[in-house]
């Protein structure tokens, strides 16, 4: 027998709409969505996420009497244009207090089965509203779906390249080999030099050759009398000889720190998706914004901002406020961290990104197995896998 299931649109937090619907819709339901006025463009975006026919898909628009909600006003809107001897799945994870007590007065007069959507536990429970509070008859169902990245960034409207991830450079090994060579200090102030000079002035070129530019002969070129020893002492191999590729330049100069992030976060915490340098844009937001690692795990949005050295406590600041941005703007609930080989002996940076609701994870917390081990913990246990 068909049912009708029902939301509460949440404009600011669509993730529970959209994973009890994941969890209970089946072919030949109907969904039902119950808005304000502010808040129903939200409603076509979740059909579209779910993938259902519009002909199956029905709203309740709640209006404002003299700039207010009404109880009463609110619970008639509703009740006219309920119909008797339908079974309902009612989600009471969405909205206002005011909302939800109005719709749950409501459909206790009709044939309706009540359910909360908790993300954070990753769970559904199902009550029953009755007299008795000590027959414990609230069941609890685990979610089994599993969000991929681009669900979860097409659910809060956001347009990304997910679809087209960046591959990676070199095998992992060699990733591991760098973050040896930069933990344990084993590059000299030259490398630096090297690698400082190829991010300023060659990061965005697609294609160089080494020899040119240790001997340039273009005014507009930077040398880096240095760069083939460099590349030899680190064991760099180009994938064409005596040159570098646009990708590769990227590598050297940061991207080698992201991927061996990337590869640790997919071998230890074995996420549901995972991807490097995503590009997403709300589309109101004209920049893209750029997230160097992020990834799913039970329905949680992990983002990781890596960087391999951080200078000064105002470019610090920067990365702090772009990942705030990113955290509040445009990933509702995601969990946001700062990697960094920076070593942050008295915590003050720590201290500066917490306040901002943002994890950092300095060179002691990277390089210490047992320190790493309880990071990577904790983000298990904040995925709440079931």
């Amino acid at each position: 027998m068909s049912k009708t299931i029902v939301n509460i649109i949440d404009q600011t937090n669509p993730l529970p709409a959209y994973l009890f619907t994941k969890e209970y819709y089946e072919d030949g339901d109907e969904l039902l969505f119950i808005s304000t006025e502010e808040e129903s463009s939200c409603i076509k975006l979740l059909a579209n996420q779910l993938e259902v026919d519009d002909a199956h898909v029905k709203s309740i628009i709640v209006k404002r009497y003299q700039d207010n909600f009404l109880y009463e006003r609110i619970c008639r809107t509703i009740k006219g244009n309920l119909i008797p001897n339908k079974k309902y799945y009612l989600n009471l994870a969405g909205g206002n207090r005011y909302m939800t007590l109005s719709v749950q007065h409501v459909f206790e007069q009709f044939d309706t089965l009540f359910f909360y959507t908790q993300t954070r536990e990753n769970q559904i429970v199902k009550t029953i509203f009755d007299h008795s509070i000590y027959d414990d008859d609230d069941e609890v169902f685990p979610i089994k779906h599993r969000m991929t990245l681009k669900e979860y960034f097409g659910l809060y409207g956001l347009q990304s390249d997910v679809d087209r991830p960046r591959k990676m450079v070199k095998e992992t090994a060699f990733s591991q080999h760098l973050f040896t060579m930069f933990s344990q200090n084993l590059l000299g102030r030259g490398d630096y030099q090297v690698m400082e000079t190829l991010r300023e002035k060659y990061r965005n070129w697609k294609f160089l050759i080494i020899s040119q530019v240790e001997k340039p002969d273009k005014d507009y070129m930077t040398a880096i009398p240095n760069l083939g020893k460099f590349l030899d002492f680190i064991g760099f191999v180009p994938e064409r000889p005596g040159s570098l590729q646009g990708e590769e330049i990227d590598y050297l100069t940061g991207g080698w720190f992201e991927e061996y992030i990337y590869a640790l976060i997919k071998a230890v915490l074995q996420p549901d998706d995972i991807a490097m340098g995503v590009h997403i844009s709300n589309g109101v937001i004209k920049h893209n914004n750029e997230l160097d690692v992020c990834f799913m795990k039970a329905n949680k949005l992990f983002v990781i901002e890596c960087k391999t050295g951080v200078t000064s406590e105002s470019l610090f600041n920067e990365i702090v406020y772009k990942v705030c941005a990113l955290k509040e703007v445009l990933l509702g609930s995601g969990n946001s961290y700062i990697f960094s080989l920076k070593k942050d002996h008295k915590g003050n940076w720590k201290r500066t990104a917490k306040y901002m609701g943002i994890t950092f994870c300095d060179w002691l917390n990277l390089t210490k197995p047992e320190r790493l081990k309880d990071i990577l913990n904790k983000m298990n246990k904040m995925a709440k896998e079931s």
